[in-house]
């Protein structure tokens, strides 16, 4: 008999990976694979197995043979035993009649599938022997069948059944991948400790920039609130992605509870995402350093489109996760494209918002605040880069494999490149960033005032209109000073002295210093004209 269809089923292997430890399997879709680890490799309290439940069964007459739905388990690497190739160059799976009477297979293993002991690599064209156990059966009763799979090393291990003539005949069934540590898939069992570890270091930096927001209370710049938010915010999404994977281990993936849970998560990295977003087109317009406040209708506009991305990246997420990961409908696009279509608009306002700010810091001679865009600049930049070298690093690592191999490794490792990497990479620049952010007690002052160029001729008028239209937001608790109404000369360095010790006022005589800030030059000249 011809089983064609297996051929096929080596392909779809190459691109898919199990995402939980309970699969579901039925005629259209017949087989499943999954990393699992060995009791030694990752220990835990019961011994891996795989095991196969049949739930529905319902053949035509043609496919009633008997025997129900033949069943194989067996280490990806023995594929190839899987089966006899034929003088007419087709294989022959199954232990039927025409394979008894071939010679191909005993009366004993009838209905199963055929196993060879030795085959041919059609990779490498050499000969070898199976490297694990391959466990075959046949299953017409409901239920848990008694023989089960024991996982005595680590590997890629696989499921697979025979299929119909009939398109009438139908069946549904579900394959445990039990690892000695809990329920979670194999590929995810390193995320709950890498998760663990994410959400202490957010803790401590949220508690470290927490108290350093306590501490200049008084100076905060709106900016630095919302980093702070920010921190907390981050903090509690790496929390709830760690809660996860451990209740997703504990209690397996088929819980609705759990279902809902991903869904509320999901919802958590769309704002985490879009806060990520909407804060980088903030700075780059300025907000918080340039200048203190933004035109309010700006400001709104860019509120209302982070919450119009987040919304469509909600909708796509939970489209996503919706319908059937096996399904080839193009409906996700509706909401693909939108999604993809507002980041797209994102990047290309914050980058240049960037340029233009930088173009207006360097033509005032604001040295101070444009090397602060320099670093931020830089440091997206270094981010890209560790991210791509990422990729080059781990494609490089399968180059050398064959393709039997690289499916055999990819998995342990595939949780490194499309999660763990991104995520450390992000924890990174986010701290880097809070830093060149941190609150200080000059934090305040340097998002207020101009700053003095070298060149004497080219002095910027330092205005008091921000500061005091500020003043009352940052200071309220401040006393007034008396000696502010007495002497206008004082007022100046006094305000100065709330955030820290500055150079003098006639220190702005000498053109050989580097950054100095101005504390009403023109008022100060005036009177020294008028006192001479």
């Amino acid at each position: 008999m011809d089983r064609t269809w297996l051929l096929l089923t080596w392909l779809l292997l190459l691109c898919g990976v199990v995402q939980g430890n309970q699969e579901s399997i039925n005629q259209k879709y017949h087989d499943v694979c999954s990393g699992m680890y060995s009791k030694e490799d990752f220990n835990g309290k019961v011994d891996p197995y795989i095991s196969f439940t049949l739930e529905e069964l319902s053949l035509a007459d043609e496919d009633d043979d008997g025997e129900g739905v033949s069943v194989a388990v067996f280490d990806f690497q023995d594929y190839e035993h899987i089966g006899v190739r034929l003088p007419n160059g087709e294989i022959q799976y199954i232990c039927d009649d025409y394979a008894l009477d071939l010679g191909l297979c005993e009366d004993s293993s009838e209905g199963q599938f055929i196993i060879q002991e030795t085959a041919i690599d059609p990779f490498t064209s050499k000969e070898h022997k199976l490297t694990s156990q391959i466990l075959t059966f046949t299953q017409q009763e409901l239920g848990t069948n008694d023989k089960v799979y024991s996982i005595n090393k680590t590997g890629y291990y696989c499921v697979t059944t025979s299929s119909f003539i009939s398109s009438s005949s139908k069946f549904k069934a579900t394959v445990n991948f039990r690892n000695a540590y809990g329920q979670l898939d194999a590929s995810e069992a390193y995320k709950m400790p890498i998760y663990a570890f994410l959400a202490v270091a957010y803790a401590v930096c949220t508690l470290v920039y927490s108290w350093l927001c306590w501490k200049h209370r008084h100076e905060l710049l709106p900016l630095q609130r919302y980093i702070l938010v920010f921190c907390i915010f981050l903090t509690a999404d790496t929390i709830f992605v760690w809660m996860y994977y451990i209740i997703e281990n504990q209690k397996g993936n088929s819980s609705v509870a759990l279902h809902v849970y991903m869904v509320f998560i999901s919802i958590f990295s769309a704002g985490k995402m879009t806060f990520t977003l909407l804060l980088a087109l903030l700075i780059s317009l300025g907000y918080g350093i340039v200048y203190p406040k933004l035109d309010r209708t700006l400001l709104r506009r860019c509120q209302i489109f982070a919450i119009f991305t987040f919304a469509v990246c909600v909708a796509f997420l939970v489209q996503k996760y919706s319908q059937n990961s096996e399904s080839l409908s193009n409906l996700i696009l509706i909401t693909a494209i939108p999604l993809v279509l507002c980041l797209f608009a994102f990047y290309y306002l914050t980058l240049s918002s960037m340029n233009k700010t930088m173009t207006y810091l360097r033509e005032q001679n604001q040295v101070v605040k444009l090397n602060m865009y320099r670093k931020l600049i830089i440091l997206c930049y270094i981010s890209l880069f560790i991210l791509f070298l990422g990729l080059l690093i781990s494609t490089f690592a399968y180059v050398g494999m064959d393709t039997v191999d690289m499916i055999e490794q990819y998995w342990k490792t595939e949780f490194l490149i499309t999660d763990t990497w991104p995520s450390f990479v992000y924890f990174l620049v986010f701290v880097i960033f809070a830093f060149f952010w941190r609150p200080t007690s000059t934090s305040y002052l340097l998002a207020c005032s101009h700053q003095l160029p070298t060149d004497m001729e080219n002095v910027s008028e330092f205005d008091l209109d921000d500061i005091n239209s500020l003043s009352d937001e940052a200071l309220p608790n401040r006393e007034p000073r008396n000696d502010y109404q007495e002497h206008d000369h004082n007022m100046d360095i006094d305000l100065a002295s709330d955030f820290e010790e500055v150079p003098s006022v006639n220190a702005n005589t000498n053109a050989n210093n580097d950054v100095l800030f101005d504390v009403d030059y023109d008022r100060d000249a005036k009177n020294d004209r008028s006192t001479t």
